[in-house]
């Protein structure tokens, strides 16, 4: 697969495109230096072109430096934010975390006191239908305990 379809971030793209421009710099400037000098073309006619195209060589690389140099801020910047963001995810599934703990400690609590055998819960009670009979007035006591249980009417029937 070519590196043009993997690469899609614009600045990394120019980075792929100086460096392509680099390397055929090069290779001209390779090419200038390996021709066999013959007598027909002046040595300093080569000499300036060699020249000419190692400062556009030299340029181009200065170009791709400042390039390499902005994406490798750009990366360090990526990276932080990153590890922000990690963080704080990290921060909020500990928190989270404790609170499952919380609440799993609270259930065991609740289901420890409900299941508490209480002294009062032994005590002789006359049936409620009895009470009833005998205390018509509080026939209609909705007073209730949390819990859904009549609260009064236990208290009166002691």
């Amino acid at each position: 697969m070519a590196i043009d379809k993997l690469v899609k971030e614009p600045s990394l793209v120019a980075v792929l495109q100086i460096s392509d421009q680099a390397r055929d710099q090069a290779s001209t400037l390779v090419n200038l230096a390996e021709q066999p000098h013959n007598e027909a073309s002046a040595p300093a006619d080569i000499q300036s072109e060699i020249a000419k195209q190692q400062k556009l060589l030299f340029t181009t690389m200065a170009h791709l430096r400042g390039l390499h140099r902005n994406a490798s801020l750009s990366a360090r910047e990526t990276k932080a934010e990153t590890a922000e963001a990690r963080q704080e995810v990290d921060r909020l599934h500990l928190q989270l975390q404790n609170l499952y703990y919380e609440q799993r400690h609270l259930q065991g609590e609740i289901t420890a006191c409900e299941s508490y055998d209480h002294k009062y819960q032994q005590l002789p009670l006359i049936p409620v239908e009895e009470f009833l009979a005998q205390q018509p007035e509080h026939q209609n006591d909705d007073e209730k305990h949390p819990h859904g249980r009549p609260h009064r009417p236990r208290t009166s029937r002691t």
